[in-house]
């Protein structure tokens, strides 16, 4: 979907043309003054945006810079009713695609959106993505590091979210090795491990005799990321006293060393991570709203392993293969029944685990050739053999009974097929109860992407309201479930 803002307080002008522009692909938002535009670009990334320089609360040329500073790095078309040709040059200086006068023709304004739309597909499909480390091809993934690349191009604020192991690190490198800061340092900040009587020190630096044990000027972590991106890994373990001097520096983008009168500014591009639902901290009280809002001008939402069942072998391999050269032994291969039980397990420790599992294989086999289930660490050798005789046991995560089946054993790719589809059910069931059928909730809880939580709502015919309010299952659930058949 092409998502364009429209940004006039002439009404009539405005309607016109969203309705000239608008289409099964193109969804068209108006907003009639600088306010109402800043709002609907906090709230969404746009493809296109064309900007009124006449506005009621200001000149439009002023927006340029919050428009640009979108993840999605829109394509802009400078409006005016009057000709300025000092206007056009500081527009297109600033970075607009065009810029065009009101009244010209309607053929006119729909030839300049297409070429924007044209221009921008081709700016999209020229520009590489260095992926640094991520692994796959499926189309969950695939949407990720879309994502990725068009924020790491633009010079918003990341934030990227997700379960423990999912490679939050690894994405954050990526942003660093696709911006155009690229060329400068890449600076960590583990949040988890910073210790509050040393971190005014280690952070921000500090001059010669400042404190005890000063004896010299001391540059800080903060100062070795100017130019460059600085990336606070697990935010969510930062103080609020730590909180707080963050969001000043991200508002005045300069800081004190300790013990010096002068402040040092700083130009770096900042990405965080956190493993917990930053929302509800916020909602607790134990993280700063305004801060919430200044690092996630764009959000990663990263897929865990399970989600990624396309993805599972090709991320083994690749890491198969670099743990065999970090250890100077030949590469090895999987077994198929060790492939079945990769890509079946539900990796509660996402590729993290899955490392952990593969180094513990090579460990106990270097010098084999192919790795089978008997090199597995025993709590999932022992998972394996339990399934695959069919006894009743303690399973381990992602590893299911047969005794448990959705219904008579049958081929395997139909039995895969119908636990799939159970376990899915289940899950929807228990998500919007957890959510009380309140489909922003639902998105926190379960981590999935809009599109694909309302593929699964369509699937077993679940419904969810957009502000809340009670679900309702209009369809049955469950493998081989008619599409229109009702509770």
């Amino acid at each position: 979907m092409i998502k364009v803002l429209i940004i006039d307080d002439d009404d009539f002008f405005a309607q016109l043309l969203a309705a000239m522009l608008a289409g099964p692909d193109v969804e068209a938002l108006v907003a009639r003054d600088m306010a109402q535009a800043g709002a609907e670009l906090d709230e969404s990334d746009f493809d296109v945006v064309f900007l009124d320089v006449r506005l009621p609360d200001g000149n439009g040329l002023e927006l340029i810079p919050r428009v640009k500073e979108q993840a999605s790095d829109p394509e802009l078309i400078i409006m005016t009713g009057l000709g300025d040709p000092d206007g056009a040059e500081l527009a297109v200086r600033n970075g607009a695609w065009d810029y065009i006068q009101k009244t010209g023709s309607p053929e006119g304004l729909q030839l300049s959106f297409k070429r924007a739309l044209k221009f921008r597909r081709n700016k999209q499909v020229a520009q590489p993505v260095e992926r640094r480390g991520i692994v796959g091809e499926s189309p969950r993934l695939a949407e990720v590091v879309s994502l990725m690349a068009r924020a790491a191009r633009s010079s918003a604020n990341v934030l990227i979210l997700g379960e423990t192991g999912t490679g939050k690190e690894v994405f954050a490198r990526a942003v660093h090795a696709n911006s155009p800061r690229r060329s400068k340092n890449y600076v960590v900040v583990d949040c988890a491990s910073l210790q509050e009587a040393l971190v005014g020190s280690d952070l921000f630096g500090h001059r010669k005799g400042a404190f005890t044990g000063a004896v010299s000027d001391k540059a800080g972590v903060l100062q070795r990321a100017d130019g460059g991106t600085l990336f606070l890994d697990e935010i969510s373990e930062l103080s609020l006293e730590l909180q707080k001097s963050f969001l000043r520096l991200l508002e005045t983008r300069s800081f004190r060393p300790l013990g010096d009168t002068r402040e040092v500014r700083l130009d770096f591009r900042l990405v965080c991570a956190s493993n917990k639902s930053l929302a509800e901290m916020v909602e607790a009280g134990t993280f700063r709203e305004d801060l919430f809002y200044r690092i996630r001008a764009a959000v990663l939402q990263l897929p865990p392993l399970r989600e990624l069942k396309e993805d599972v072998l090709a991320i083994a391999r690749h890491h198969l293969e670099r743990i065999c050269r970090d250890s100077r032994l030949g590469q090895k291969t999987l077994s198929g029944e060790l492939k079945a039980f990769l890509k079946e397990y539900a990796w509660p420790g996402n590729v993290r685990e899955l490392i952990h599992v593969l180094e513990a294989m090579v460990a106990s086999a270097p010098d084999e050739e192919m790795l089978l289930p008997a090199h597995l660490p025993q709590e999932l050798r022992i998972q394996l053999l339990r399934a695959r005789v069919g006894r009743v046991g303690q399973a381990a995560p992602g590893v299911p009974d047969v005794q448990q089946q959705a219904g008579p054993l049958t081929n395997w790719s139909e039995y895969k097929k119908q636990e799939l589809e159970r376990v899915e059910a289940a899950y929807l069931d228990g998500l919007i109860l957890a959510s009380q059928g309140d489909i922003r909730q639902a998105i926190q809880i379960s981590g999935l992407s809009p599109s694909r939580l309302y593929g699964l709502l369509n699937k077993y015919g679940r419904t969810l309201s957009r502000g809340g309010g009670r679900s309702h299952r209009q369809h049955r659930a469950g493998p081989g479930a008619a599409k229109g058949e009702s509770q």
